[in-house]
């Protein structure tokens, strides 16, 4: 089964499966959460990069890659 995706969605979810976060980390981003008295970079599997494996290995096994058509080892759809 296919699962059809919005063609705005599917590089947020490569950038999630590949760093663990939706949304980049900029250095606004940074600095903001400096100035808000919170640690600049997320406490996500964009800074715990082990999480990203772990995050990979769960869509894999759950088959959630296969049904959006994502090659988890490319990063990248095998159908439009």
């Amino acid at each position: 089964m296919k699962i059809p995706l919005p063609a705005a969605v599917k590089p947020q979810l490569i950038r999630h499966f590949s760093v663990g976060l939706l949304y980049p980390v900029t250095e606004e981003l940074c600095d903001s959460r400096r100035k808000a008295g919170l640690d600049p970079v997320p406490p996500t599997a964009h800074r715990y990069r082990d999480s990203v494996e772990d995050l990979q290995k769960i869509i894999t096994a759950m088959g959630v890659d296969r049904k959006m058509g994502l090659d988890i080892e490319k990063m990248e759809y095998k159908f439009k």
